[in-house]
């Protein structure tokens, strides 16, 4: 059934595409940028239930915000892609509140936050707010796309209040995510060009300047990488790639220290 539905969206975008190329690459743009957010289930509505919860207006936005602990040292966590705060769940719960205050949020369009847009750009502005409103982080944990969002926000806005990063199975560029969407409705390269040429209008960067070791190469936030070998989703190779341009970092290989 869900299969049926990408390809009426992709034929639907393909046909349009030959009538209204803008149009095209705004609805794509839309699209391709727009979580689909499931809800909480009861389980995990219990779980984030144990935090302090509050709400954070980033440009009209409503971005919720879980406070565990409050130590005096600061952790931020930073999910990915489709996810939302219940992700660190283990990582919460294993670590002393009476040593660390822990924070984690919602992206926008995902979990309990508004919105239903998501871009790396837009995510990096939103962690640059965080940063400041915390004053600071003693480290901040990403998984994924969040990664990138990180790396982004740390190059681009120069942020020197985070002493630390731990990035998790990143992604390597945003063309990443640009095949994976083009393959997943199988659309034809003259529309992937409509919505590309939006994409780079909305977020004022060409799709090739949007790469994660070119971020890092500008970062001197020492930290760790950390990547399973034998990751189906997200390829080894994106760590190694991470590494060669992330000064003072180390990799954590499948439970083992790299060099």
């Amino acid at each position: 059934m869900k299969q049926l539905v990408y390809q009426s969206i992709g034929f639907y975008l393909d046909t349009l595409s030959n009538f209204s190329p803008k149009k095209t690459g705004k609805l794509g743009f839309k699209l391709m940028c727009r979580p689909q957010n499931t809800g909480l289930r009861a389980h995990q509505k219990e779980f984030l239930s144990t935090s302090t919860q509050s709400d954070y207006n980033f440009n009209g936005n409503r971005i919720r915000i879980y406070q565990w602990g409050s130590g005096p040292k600061k952790i931020l966590f930073v999910h990915g892609w489709q996810s939302h705060s219940f992700r660190w769940k283990k990582y919460i719960e294993s670590l002393p509140k009476d040593e660390f205050t822990l924070i984690a949020y919602d992206a926008p369009g995902h979990g309990q936050s508004g919105g239903n847009q998501f871009t790396v750009p837009l995510n990096a502005f939103l962690i640059d707010e965080l940063v400041s409103h915390f004053n600071g982080f003693d480290t901040i944990v990403a998984h994924s796309i969040g990664s990138m969002s990180v790396f982004y926000a740390l190059a681009y806005y120069q942020i020197k209040d985070v002493k630390r990063v731990v990035s998790l199975a990143a992604p390597n560029k945003a063309e990443e995510f640009f095949n994976f969407f083009g393959n997943i409705l199988k659309l034809k390269s003259q529309t992937m060009n409509q919505i590309a040429n939006e994409f780079q209008m909305q977020v004022r960067h060409k799709i090739d300047d949007i790469s994660l070791p070119q971020f890092a190469s500008k970062v001197d936030v020492p930290g760790i990488i950390i990547h399973d070998e034998n990751d189906k989703e997200t390829p080894f190779e994106n760590a190694l790639k991470l590494k060669a341009k992330w000064k003072n970092s180390k990799l954590i290989k499948n439970g083992r220290l790299g060099s």
